[in-house]
């Protein structure tokens, strides 16, 4: 075995490379760690640029599909560090990404992250996700679904409300439950009011 290791380090430099389990939990790690393909840096530098678009009075809504695995939770997670941490943007190593991220305000876009699995209902995930966010109780929150996002768009003021939506990292297996005509909804309310939402989808 130690043979053949010495033999790939003849041919290739090998990294050490730290696994991630959370890609939401360590902003900078997340965003170090993440590599742009063709695809992926032309996707990212879009989502910048709807985000950028983004005025009071119309949102945007974007969905991400692909199989599991694939890296999806990644780009989410790769995106909300760049929008939410201002001071990470100059690590951004995509330069086509890095020049779209000039154009975003030098501010902390409120994030909140709505992760499919961990509730009964799409409904309850995303009231714990815009509690979460602006460190309310859900009981502050109203349940209705206009509502809730006008609220949410009123009190970023003048920032974008980014909702990202993500099967929960914990869970190994897709969400059993559909949710389609709701994300449909969702995104239709969105564009409606200062709110940009994201959703991920696993096929």
């Amino acid at each position: 075995m130690k043979r053949i290791q010495q033999k790939v380090k003849d041919l290739i430099e090998v990294r050490k490379y730290k696994s991630l389990h959370d890609f939401f939990a360590e902003p900078e790690k997340t965003l170090s760690t993440y590599h742009y393909t063709a695809i992926t840096s032309e996707l990212m530098a879009n989502w910048i640029a709807a985000l950028v678009d983004v005025q009071q009075g119309g949102g945007a809504a974007k969905a991400l599909a692909g199989y599991r695995g694939v890296g999806k939770s990644h780009f989410l997670a790769t995106f909300s560090a760049i929008v939410s941490n201002p001071e990470l943007r100059a690590q951004v190593t995509d330069s086509h990404v890095g020049s779209g991220t000039h154009h975003l305000r030098r501010r902390h876009y409120p994030v909140a992250l709505v992760q499919r699995g961990t509730e009964e209902t799409l409904t309850e995930e995303l009231l714990a996700a815009v509690a979460g966010a602006f460190q309310m109780e859900v009981s502050e929150l109203p349940s209705n679904l206009e509502q809730l996002l006008e609220f949410a768009s009123e009190k970023t003021g003048d920032l974008p409300f980014v909702i990202l939506v993500d099967t929960a990292s914990e869970r190994e297996t897709r969400v059993a439950r559909e949710d389609g005509v709701l994300l449909g909804e969702l995104a239709e309310i969105a564009k409606r009011f200062n709110v940009f939402i994201a959703v991920a989808l696993d096929d």
